[in-house]
């Protein structure tokens, strides 16, 4: 769905503010989401920590006042010092001695409650009529309830956690009886009750249960005294945290094999979380707010450019092709409407290039006439002449009109029109023939044979050289040289034209380097043919051929060419005829 959502046709803008609206809000979620796990992880476990800390120093405390009511009993006993003023008072018999040891016995009860503050309660009774012989402390009950015994060991029973009934302080008593001890014939309970100060539990709720998890004392209204706290845990483990009635539990078991247990209302135990987590939702609508102006500022600042180029583009796809003067103050995308604006004037300067080459080769064609007797008849004409000449045994004449034929043809594009250096070669022989009949001259043609002869070239491309060292060329000497060979290091095939005339002067240099076309129209038509050439060669070649021209007054010109071997430049192929007449 949303890949399909995604390739509908939208805007760059648009795409560019959905992902980021889209990575800010998922990150935000993202972070949330860790955090609040962190953080709840964190805190969950300093609340266990710390409620472990609580009930270790709980459990100490009571353990350690457990430990003292065993000792104290001892001194309670019938080998006690106090046991022993028991005995003493039991064997007398009802006279002024028996009040004088019962007085005893309370002075050793007082004296016990003295050295030892936190004891609130200590007692004798008869085991069978449970008649209390002697008492002392500020408690006068003790707990016998079954709801209250904790632990049996022997004749040892254990008595849970009871409120103190003092109304200034919250404190804790914890007790213990002592049953069936022999004081010489009689049998009495000793019963010894203990204070503990009620120690800081915070938000914490205490409660105490047997060695069958059986509630024997509780703080916390949502677990009743009486009933089974099971946690369907192992037994192994001392110390177990659980959820139960909307509370957290912490349980630990005791070296008497009872325990201790303390509960946190999950709301307390959950509220820094809640709270982080409200705060947190808070800041995160805060940074997507934030965000989203950003977000918003973002897509005011990179619409307009977008806009811009947008237009610009279809300015351009209609055919506009000037330049772009804007400035955005967006460095990235001034650069784009540079380029843009960039294009645009090479773009233009194609158009005016392919302009000013059409015109050229135009012109390249109506120079090349200039080499063409473009009426037919006149070869009909040489053909009657040949017949004549022959008819009338005048083999020179014939030869001459043949070879002028020949040359004729090939110029008119009679022949194939695929051309190579050895038929260029071929027409320049016959060429030279029919212009000795004309000038007296002294001709030196070298050329080596080789397969490069067979290579691809363009068309006319010795005549016009030919033609212009006669023309202007020959001098005093009336000497032409052509050399034709292959330059096997570089693959070039090299050809050289020398004449030893006048030279050209720099007007005459300048105006046979001049482009076809560049100058105006006039009668003058000198360094056509070599221009020809020269514009043939760039065009089939490129930039691989080759073209010098050496000249000095008084000393002559030698031309010099250079023709890449086995490959095409230009763009174009093998034998392609480049600037071949239409007939």
């Amino acid at each position: 769905m949303i890949q399909k959502l995604w390739k509908r046709n939208n805007s760059l803008k648009n795409r560019l503010f959905q992902l980021i609206m889209l990575g800010t809000i998922v990150s935000i979620l993202v972070s949330f989401i860790l955090a609040r796990m962190t953080i709840s992880s964190v805190e969950k476990e300093q609340i266990h920590s710390a409620m472990q800390f609580s009930l270790d120093q709980i459990c100490s405390c009571f353990d350690q006042g457990y430990l003292n009511l065993v000792n104290i009993m001892q001194n309670l006993e019938a080998k006690g010092s106090c046991g022993e003023a028991v005995i003493t008072y039991l064997e007398q018999p009802e006279t002024y001695d028996k009040r004088v040891e019962k007085q005893h016995v309370e002075e050793q009860i007082a004296n016990t409650l003295f050295t030892n503050l936190n004891v609130r309660r200590i007692s004798y009774q008869d085991s069978e009529s449970g008649e209390v012989l002697f008492s002392g402390g500020s408690v006068y009950e003790e707990t016998t309830e079954q709801a209250k015994k904790l632990k049996r060991v022997g004749n040892n029973l254990f008595y849970g956690i009871e409120n103190s009934s003092n109304a200034y302080h919250s404190k804790y008593l914890i007790s213990m009886k002592k049953e069936k001890q022999y004081f010489e014939n009689d049998l009495l309970d000793i019963y010894l009750a203990l204070q503990i100060d009620n120690t800081d539990k915070a938000d914490y709720k205490l409660l105490q249960l047997d060695e069958n998890r059986k509630i024997i004392y509780s703080e916390c209204a949502d677990f009743q005294e009486g009933e089974t706290l099971d946690t369907a845990r192992g037994e192994e483990k001392t110390e177990e945290g659980f959820q139960r009635n909307g509370y957290y539990l912490l349980l630990k078991k005791n070296q008497m094999g009872f325990y201790y247990a303390l509960s946190l209302p999950l709301s307390v135990y959950n509220r820094e979380t809640n709270i982080w987590q409200k705060r947190s939702i808070i800041a995160s609508l805060i940074i997507l707010a934030l965000f989203y102006s950003i977000v918003l500022a973002i897509y005011q600042m990179i619409g307009k450019p977008i806009r811009k180029l947008r237009e610009e583009i279809k300015e351009t796809g209609k055919g506009n092709f000037e330049a772009i003067k804007s400035d955005m103050g967006i460095e990235e995308f001034d650069q784009v409407l540079k380029t843009i604006s960039q294009m645009r004037r090479n773009i233009k300067q194609l158009q005016e290039q392919e302009r000013t080459g059409y015109e050229l080769r135009k012109k390249a064609e109506l120079e090349k006439l200039m080499y063409q007797i473009n009426p037919h008849f006149v070869l009909n004409t040489l053909y009657s002449v040949q017949w004549m000449a022959q008819k009338e045994g005048k083999p020179e004449i014939r030869g001459f009109v043949h070879d002028l034929m020949v040359i004729l043809s090939y110029n008119l594009g009679k022949e194939k029109t695929v051309s190579t250096l050895r038929t260029e070669v071929e027409i320049a022989r016959k060429y030279i023939e029919i212009q000795k009949q004309r000038y007296d001259f002294e001709i030196m043609l070298e050329v080596e044979e080789g397969e490069y002869l067979d290579e691809p070239t363009i068309r006319m491309l010795l005549q016009p050289l030919i033609e212009n060292s006669l023309q202007h060329g020959l001098g005093e000497r009336g000497r032409l040289e052509l050399w034709i060979f292959e330059d096997t290091s570089r693959n070039y095939a090299v050809i050289i034209v020398r004449d030893y005339g006048e030279g050209l002067n720099m007007e005459e240099y300048d105006r046979i380097c001049r482009p076809l076309g560049v100058e105006p129209e006039s009668p003058q038509k000198a360094g056509i043919g070599f221009r020809y050439v020269r514009y043939m060669l760039e065009s089939f070649y490129g930039e691989k051929a080759i073209l010098n021209v050496n000249s000095a007054i008084g000393k002559g010109t030698k031309i010099n060419i250079l023709i890449p071997l086995r490959e095409c430049a230009g763009g174009h192929r093998p034998g392609e005829n480049i600037g071949e007449e239409k007939q």
